[in-house]
């Protein structure tokens, strides 16, 4: 036993002593600077295998408790596809895009996601924009808890491996003009075919409502409020990685001239569900009253046109959009400004039923309803 006990002994020392000298030896190799590390070298081919190894063994072992929600609705498509070409399209490429050589020459390089999407499931494409991945040069999320955006990416990757050059650039482009610059406009505005910061990518124009039903109307909305929105996403007082990247390029007069012409724009607002009866009868009565039981305010009282000027309008807002946003109050979303905190305590005492039928009954009203004069 006596035997055995000092076998094992020397077994650990001679272990802890190899591992002892490979410690030193690597600490010798990273301190003598003699391993290359540029770029333009690239990795060795075993390292290259590691590391994709690696990557792809921890991205499914981080993502197997995700659930995917359904991604087969065109709105979500549409807006994840808005994004994908203002912060992914650069690095990834798109169909019809060449790839430029500055992000090509990154190591590792980013790969064509439209060749490559498919190799993964929706979990781990949603866990991968969501976390990002160290040491490739891949981002996590900019808007944090906001779940319900990432999903939205990842709808539109799901169907970019279909898309043609053509279907592409329709799809993304949104209510944007696409036609290609004259070399006027080429010398002072780029060669891009879709301007990535354009409001119209996403939002309404005099003649087309939003282009997803999950992205919100400005038509209409009160210059105060549409001027403290972009300000607190530029400031990140307000969370969305859609929104935050684009307002953060916004000058204070920028924004200034943004409020103004959306307050002053008469816009058509997006198609109407047809709830039932019942459903609308309901948010009304949410809309008008309240719920004095649960501690809910009228929606009206805040949200009314000609009330309150730093609130938004809800009258003509899609069903989604509105539910989407009141799903984010229910889970603490949108909680750092005081108007954020305030109407965080309202939503979460909404249930699920009254989400749904209040957002009903304002998709249901037209955009100026309920004495809707433009606000200042």
């Amino acid at each position: 036993m006596i035997r055995l006990a000092r076998s094992w002994h020397k077994l650990a020392l001679a272990i802890g002593g190899t591992l002892g000298i490979a410690v030193v030896l690597v600490l010798a190799v990273v301190y003598s600077g003699v391993y290359n590390v540029a770029a333009s070298r690239g990795h060795p081919a075993w390292l290259d295998w590691f590391l994709a190894l690696g990557m792809r063994r921890s991205v499914s072992s981080q993502s197997s408790g995700v659930l995917s929600p359904p991604l087969d609705s065109p709105d979500l498509v549409r807006l994840g596809g808005a994004h994908f070409h203002f912060g992914c399209a650069n690095c990834h490429g798109a169909p019809g895009q060449a790839e430029n050589p500055i992000y090509d020459h990154m190591l590792p390089s980013p790969p064509r996601l439209e060749l490559e999407a498919d190799s993964w499931t929706s979990a781990q494409l949603f866990w991968i924009v969501r976390h990002g991945i160290q040491y490739a040069g891949m981002p996590f999320w900019s808007g944090d808890g906001r779940d319900d955006e990432i999903w939205a990416v990842v709808a539109f990757l799901r169907v970019l491996p279909e898309l043609d050059a053509a279907s592409y650039l329709s799809l993304v482009s949104g209510n944007v003009e696409g036609a290609p610059f004259p070399a006027e406009k080429l010398t002072l505005l780029g060669a891009r075919q879709v301007p990535v910061t354009a409001c119209a990518r996403c939002h309404d124009t005099e003649s087309r409502p939003p282009t997803s039903a999950f992205v919100p109307r400005l038509g209409g909305q009160s210059r105060h409020y549409l001027a403290e929105a972009l300000r607190q996403y530029r400031d990140g007082n307000r969370d969305s990685g859609f929104m935050e990247p684009v307002a953060a390029e916004l000058t204070d007069v920028e924004i200034a001239a943004l409020a103004r012409f959306y307050a002053e724009l008469d816009s058509p607002p997006s198609m109407p569900a047809a709830p039932s009866a019942v459903t609308l009868r309901r948010g009304r009565e949410l809309a008008e009253k309240g719920d004095p039981e649960a501690g809910i305010p009228p929606c009206e009282s805040c949200h009314a046109a000609g009330v309150l000027p730093a609130y938004p309008r809800l009258a003509g807002q899609s069903q989604a959009y509105i539910e989407a946003q009141l799903d984010l109050w229910r889970v603490a979303g949108r909680s750092k400004t005081e108007s954020g905190r305030l109407m965080g305590t309202i939503g979460a005492r909404l249930s699920a039923p009254q989400v749904e039928q209040g957002a009903a009954h304002y998709a249901r009203l037209q955009p100026f309803d309920a004495g809707g004069e433009r606000l200042p």
